[in-house]
């Protein structure tokens, strides 16, 4: 269940209109906010834990709430965020991510600025203390293991790496490379959500620079990733792999049959670098496999 903090703060971002009105919203719904989503000239559509929402279809978005909602969220600094624009999210305290979609201005194939934003989709993190205890606990308690967890876009793999994270640790050297703050949601320095006495937090790093640090300077025994499978992440992981570190990481993936469609991670399974895959599906665990089975997955 979401937290009451937690949707407080995401409404900091909007319009107060638009704030009123989701503040109204009965608690059965309210705690099971997981998106905001803002489109200009339609209505706000709420992405809840079971279906999708629209909490009054008479109030359409306007502009200038993206505007407002989008300067806000840039901390009305968009010049000297223009990287993280490009990239098409902002980073608001606690967590929360805003994504962003408009018209891309482009030099040589690079996207140099986004203008006329016009969708923006406000993630709400949720901290769901226990939710990877059976898999900890079965899969852990001995040794750190090496762990892919996949699943569709909000099937819950962010809220279950992070409490991964607090468990791992708790008894291991643990380093989160936490490109976006989604996981840990560092603030000064000092993460806001609990992933662990032993964790080290490479905020919001490039990727590449944060796991040849953490293994350098950090000795880690487990490593954390959201969301690999570029073909750059090959090289980097690889690398913690052959350092010994156990990783954990995550991939976006339907069923677990489709990994192999995915070169870069079917690379992954045929080197039997995961002991385990998990597969996720409506914020449960639907799924999960050995590495001998792992090895028929991959091409």
């Amino acid at each position: 269940m979401l937290q009451r903090s937690e949707l407080e703060n995401s409404l900091k971002l909007l319009p107060s209109h638009l704030a009123v009105m989701l503040e109204n919203l009965p608690r059965d719904i309210s705690s099971k906010i997981c998106e905001i989503r803002l489109r200009t000239g339609r209505p706000l559509t709420l992405t809840l834990t079971d279906t999708t929402i629209i909490p009054d279809r008479e109030m359409t978005v306007t502009p200038k709430d993206i505007e407002l909602t989008a300067a806000r969220a840039f901390r009305y600094s968009m010049h000297s965020s223009a990287a993280q624009l490009c990239e098409g999210y902002a980073v608001w305290s606690g967590g929360i991510r805003v994504g962003i979609s408009g018209t891309a201005s482009l030099d040589g194939g690079r996207v140099i600025n986004v203008r006329d934003i016009s969708s923006l989709n406000i993630r709400i993190p949720r901290e769901i203390t226990g939710c990877a205890d059976e898999i900890f606990n079965s899969c852990f308690n001995v040794r750190p293991i090496s762990l892919l967890i996949a699943g569709e876009p909000s099937s819950g793999k962010t809220t279950f790496l992070r409490d991964l994270a607090r468990s791992c640790g708790g008894i291991y050297r643990t380093a989160i490379i936490d490109e976006r703050s989604e996981i840990a949601a560092t603030v000064s320095g000092v993460p806001t959500n609990d992933v662990g006495i032993m964790t080290d937090i490479f905020d919001r790093y490039p990727r590449k620079a944060a796991i040849e640090t953490a293994v350098r300077v950090m000795s880690p025994q487990v490593l954390i990733c959201d969301e690999i499978g570029s073909a750059e992440d090959i090289a980097s992981l690889e690398y913690i792999c052959d350092s010994g570190v156990a990783l954990i990481a995550t991939c976006h993936c339907g069923s677990l049959s489709e990994l192999s469609d995915k070169p870069n991670i079917s690379k992954f399974l045929a080197r039997g670098i995961f002991d385990t895959v998990l597969l996720l599906k409506d914020r449960a665990v639907h799924d999960i496999r050995n590495a001998g089975d792992l090895l028929c997955l991959a091409r």
